[in-house]
């Protein structure tokens, strides 16, 4: 079920032209049909909504374009439709090209690495432990909001350096943000963005051990970092471990939810990392990336002008049957499998290792102390949110 007012559902083709992410009418229920007629239809398509873009479908086409920078550039199109919204700096490591984002990304990636990880298992471990102590004194819980929403942010804590005050307003703009319509999303941000820039400011003035201090007097081939390169890396870390975590947990323990999806993990629990990876393929909380090409250019036989809108759809491609076999079935035994719901390329996904060891916790550490939950109330889906990401807003549950 959603939580959207308009009960008018979208029919399939309408995707085929008139596809626009930021339509409030998309649901989960929905939206799997009108990625696959869109597939069917071809793998570029073109949508007159929001002044003009171009759809890329399938998963062939959609790593291709991912892989390729040079010609669809990230600098000028992260959110389809809200291209030019600010005029605030292009610092985001997600909307920036070489070298700019080769310098960034050399930065940021530093204390996720995947040789890193473990010394965040402990801390993750520990922190899921203690919600699911909380919740085994209850009869009845919410998935999404008292087990799967607060895990990134105390994560996120740890790594930054964040106090309890500063991770509690990051969470609270963070969420106003990602939960804003088209019309409220420039307030929001504005309001997310000072924050980030008010955060910055006290590390540069008063710099700590934690890591963003170390950012903020770090050099990278000989130069420092700007304020506003420090405040667009802040807000990569804060906005893309945030939504995209909760709503996997919140996926990954929807289906294990199942009476068989339970059998199958405690029959064999080395299936963790295969339940994972199909939860990500199956349920990606980023749905779509925007680029801007750069050159004319040619994709599934379909001819793209330079300076076009394109939306690289991670989640249709990862529902394509010509590159899954049974795509809209949950099927953890695929074995080993090539999702896109970290994209690909340049711009996979920095947190990529950290998501996966949050995910494979909980599903440890909650079948152990919980393994008879079960969902006693319909699931609340958020619909498309931000142009680009769909979660979940609710998901009750019992320990019985």
């Amino acid at each position: 079920m959603s939580t959207l007012e308009s009960n008018v559902d979208l029919k399939p083709d309408w995707g085929l032209n008139q596809f626009d992410p930021w339509d409030r009418r998309i649901t989960d229920d929905n939206i799997w049909p009108i990625y696959r007629a869109m597939r069917e239809e071809g793998p570029v398509l073109h949508s007159e909504a929001l002044g003009g873009f171009w759809c890329v479908t399938r998963y062939q086409e959609v790593r291709a374009a991912a892989l390729d920078h040079r010609t669809f550039s990230s600098r000028n199109a992260l959110e389809i439709g809200k291209q030019n919204w600010t005029d605030r700096p292009k610092t985001r490591l997600i909307e920036t090209d070489p070298p700019e984002h080769t310098r960034i990304r050399k930065a940021m990636q530093a204390p996720i690495l995947q040789k890193r990880m473990s010394e965040f298992s402990d801390g993750i471990r520990e922190s899921v432990s203690e919600l699911i102590s909380l919740i085994t004194q209850k009869k009845e819980f919410d998935i999404v909001t008292d087990l799967a929403e607060p895990i990134p942010q105390d994560v996120l804590g740890r790594i930054l350096g964040f106090d309890e005050e500063t991770r509690r307003r990051n969470r609270e703009l963070v969420r106003k943000f990602v939960h804003a319509d088209l019309s409220a999303s420039e307030e929001a941000h504005a309001d997310f963005w000072a924050f980030l820039v008010e955060t910055i400011q006290k590390r540069l003035r008063y710099p700590g051990e934690d890591f963003l201090s170390q950012l903020c007097v770090s050099e990278v081939d000989g130069q420092r970092f700007s304020e506003s390169e420090l405040v667009g890396m802040l807000h990569g870390f804060a906005l893309a471990g945030h939504h995209t975590a909760i709503d996997g947990i919140s996926s990954m323990l929807k289906h294990l939810a199942r009476e068989e999806m339970k059998t199958l993990y405690l029959g064999d629990p080395a299936m963790g990392s295969q339940i994972v990876e199909e939860t990500l393929r199956f349920d990606p909380p980023i749905h779509l990336e925007g680029r801007t090409t750069t050159v004319d250019t040619v994709l599934g036989g379909v001819k793209i002008p330079a300076g076009e809108s394109v939306a690289l759809i991670y989640a249709s491609a990862n529902h394509d049957d010509r590159q899954f076999e049974n795509p809209e079935e949950f099927e953890p035994r695929r074995g080993t499998i090539q999702h896109l719901a970290f994209g690909y390329g340049i711009h996979m996904c920095i947190g990529l290792h950290l998501a996966r060891l949050e995910m494979k916790t909980v599903l440890e550490e909650t079948m152990r102390s919980l393994p008879r939950y079960r969902l006693c109330g319909d699931p609340v889906n958020s619909g498309m949110v931000f142009g680009h990401h769909m979660g979940w807003e609710s998901m009750p549950a019992s320990i019985t």
